[in-house]
């Protein structure tokens, strides 16, 4: 699909659009909470990309594009609606990942309790650290995906993991069964 839009198809930016728009709205409001802003956000990027499409280059992932793409876009709307000079730091952009109690009881049938410390572990987790999970676990992308959009290193983002999970302890293992489930992958975490 990317080479037909490249190729100027706009039935195949309709059809990366039609496949990709639930994923990025969803991504977009972890990332920033205002909802009309993330659908703007989604349709800039489209409109773009059709203006472009002569210029894109060959591309192997079409959702790491879209997301980078989008990603960049939030944290220029948040830079221009806090009006000051914001750099993206590690921890600086917001990430409104959440667990959902009913969600982890359904899915994992585990206790009320486990449930809330699951929930309550995931909390202690940092922003990016949040991100991090949800595109690693939620998403199902590899390290390497996740670092090309976080604009991060391969280290620097394995030892992010790392520090999640120090942070995490005991109640890691409840957050790992819970995300691993979401995606129905239980596969190589570390």
């Amino acid at each position: 699909m990317w080479d037909q839009l490249r190729a100027g198809q706009k039935s195949a930016l309709q059809s990366i659009y039609e496949q990709e728009f639930d994923y990025l709205f969803n991504y977009g409001r972890k990332v920033f909470s205002k909802t009309e802003l993330v659908e703007d956000a989604i349709h800039d990027l489209f409109v773009e990309l059709w203006q472009r499409h002569s210029n894109l280059g060959p591309n192997d992932s079409i959702r790491k594009y879209l997301t980078v793409s989008l990603r960049r876009k939030i944290i220029a709307t948040l830079k221009k609606e806090s009006k000051t000079e914001v750099t993206e730091t590690f921890d600086q952009i917001p990430f409104e990942a959440e667990l959902s109690i009913e969600e982890i009881l359904i899915s994992q049938e585990l206790s009320e309790e486990q449930a809330l410390r699951l929930k309550a572990a995931f909390e202690k987790l940092t922003p990016k650290q949040k991100e991090i999970l949800y595109l690693r676990f939620y998403q199902g992308l590899d390290y390497e995906q996740i670092a090309e959009i976080l604009d991060m290193k391969y280290q620097s983002l394995r030892n992010a993991v790392s520090r999640a999970i120090k942070n995490l302890r005991g109640d890691f293992i409840l957050v790992l069964i819970a995300l691993c489930h979401q995606i129905n992958v239980a596969g190589d975490v570390i």
